[in-house]
């Protein structure tokens, strides 16, 4: 197959339209807010570069699922964009192993690999669920691609509990932190809570993530931690935020704090009596 600027071809598409309709709106945002129904229209519309295909079903005629993947990076590798009825074709095809296979090949680049990812979700696939746990105890991939693989254990729901604790307990500070993501969508589970008390207790730079995390804990034991903190006089404005937002949760009220003299207080109060200051 060749590659084709899909997204060249709308955009004279999309010219085109404009020009045509540019009297039936008051303004260019009400021009902007109906471009994802000219693109629509576009992808179901026969063009004479597809040889009188519509775009939209482009990729239709292929069921290969690891010829489209190739395809995929081949766009990637010549600097063009991924065109949308392909990457929906191969989700369509529904070919799990196909993708897993794309999602683990180190050699591949980063962004399709991320795709990978985003093929297996809609697929609502569970076959990378141990790949995607050990890459966060063994911390080897990159950084973007463990955050995307931790969102996709979380979209897997309950059955990633037992898992992800298996994990957890193999993993060291930074694995353990990592898959908190996960875990703490699952309330009541001793170890973990204790684990994000400790963290919050000990790590001053972090306390805004692990106090978000022990309010999805849902354990009032926390609270006597929180409160400590919230009272303390080194906690900043932000991390106060997040830690006040806890308490609540958690059944409690916060202390009223005065965060007057605090640079980011400063900041935020600026922008609320003129948010678009800066702006051009």
């Amino acid at each position: 197959m060749q590659i084709i600027d899909f997204d060249a071809y709308f955009s004279d598409y999309l010219n085109q339209w404009m020009e045509k309709n540019a009297n039936r709106f008051h303004n260019a945002d009400e021009m902007e807010d109906a471009a994802p129904e000219v693109y629509i229209t576009w992808l179901n519309t026969p063009a004479q570069w597809l040889g009188g295909k519509c775009p939209g079903e482009a990729f239709d005629d292929c069921d290969n699922a690891d010829e489209l993947i190739a395809l995929l990076i081949r766009y990637m590798d010549e600097d063009v964009s991924v065109p949308d009825p392909l990457m929906d074709r191969i989700v369509t095809i529904g070919n799990e192993q196909a993708v897993l296979t794309l999602v683990k090949d180190g050699n591949a680049p980063i962004e399709a690999r991320m795709m990978g990812v985003d093929f297996l979700n809609e697929m609502e696939s569970t076959a990378p669920m141990v790949d995607y746990l050990r890459w966060q105890v063994e911390r080897k991939e990159d950084e973007d691609l463990l955050d995307k693989a931790l969102d996709s254990l979380r979209e897997m729901g309950e059955q990633v509990k037992g898992p992800a604790k298996i994990a957890f307990r193999a993993a060291d500070q930074m694995g353990k932190d990592a898959l908190l993501e996960v875990l703490c969508d699952f309330p009541g589970d001793e170890e973990v809570f204790q684990y994000t008390l400790e963290r919050f207790k000990t790590d001053k730079l972090q306390r805004a993530l692990f106090a978000g995390y022990l309010a999805k804990l849902e354990d009032d034991h926390a609270l006597e931690a929180l409160l400590d903190v919230a009272e303390s006089d080194d906690v900043s404005y932000i991390d106060f935020i997040e830690i006040r937002s806890a308490i609540e949760r958690l059944g409690s009220e916060a202390p009223v704090r005065d965060f007057s003299n605090d640079p980011t207080y400063k900041a935020v109060k600026r922008l609320q009596v003129n948010p678009f200051k800066g702006k051009h």
